[in-house]
């Protein structure tokens, strides 16, 4: 009866210790769930600077990482997120830069993310658009070397490897509206050239050749 007695306590003990370390296993997996899930405070600043820090990891050799566009959106469900855009340059000083564009959602969705969309890539501009405007400076600087009419900057280009552009948009220039100024020049040269390009017709307006002042 004795020995009857003990085996009933120890199955009772063994049974006892099993549920213990179930709940305690229960308990660890929550806490890994509640401690481990990324916090996503939804701000403003914080989606940028995640963005930002993304960006960094996956572009880290990009002369310019800048978020363009934010905007505030709420899910069919009513949960708020934010959706941003950022700009992403290589090859800043070199006569075909390359820009592209990366979407974002803070905090990430579970679907797919849009893949990048590039603006400029091997020296050509407006990409698969069927309608071409020159919006970005990156644009600018490529289509001033490359466009019919502007032959002469890319044979200064060619004689000059320091050659740099400094692209600037002009509302009005002269006889123009709407209009992108490219200056090229180089230390090696006494003359530069400005490049004036239609930002609508997507055009070489004016080539203008200047005489280099010393300083």
């Amino acid at each position: 009866m004795q020995k009857k007695l003990n085996l009933t306590c120890e199955t009772r003990d063994m049974k006892t210790s099993v549920l213990v370390v179930i709940l305690i296993a229960v308990a660890l997996a929550v806490a890994f769930f509640i401690f481990s899930k990324p916090a996503y405070p939804l701000t403003e600043e914080d989606a940028v600077k995640f963005f930002l820090e993304d960006l960094q990891e996956k572009y880290p050799s990009a002369d310019v990482r800048e978020v363009i566009e934010i905007s505030p959106v709420t899910t069919s469900n009513g949960e708020p997120y934010y959706q941003l855009k950022a700009r992403v340059t290589n090859g800043l000083a070199t006569p075909c830069p390359e820009r592209i564009h990366v979407y974002y959602d803070y905090p990430p969705k579970n679907f797919v993310s849009q893949p990048p969309e590039y603006i400029t890539k091997g020296c050509e501009v407006c990409i698969n658009e069927p309608v071409c405007i020159i919006a970005f400076p990156e644009e600018a600087v490529i289509a001033s070397h490359t466009y019919i009419g502007a032959e002469a900057v890319s044979d200064f280009i060619k004689q000059n490897s320091d050659a740099a552009a400094e692209p600037v948009f002009a509302d009005e220039y002269g006889e123009y509206s709407g209009v992108w100024l490219v200056k090229w020049a180089s230390s090696s040269s006494s003359i530069s050239y400005i490049v004036v390009l239609s930002k609508s017709q997507n055009t070489v307006l004016e080539v203008i050749q200047e005489q280099e002042t010393e300083a």
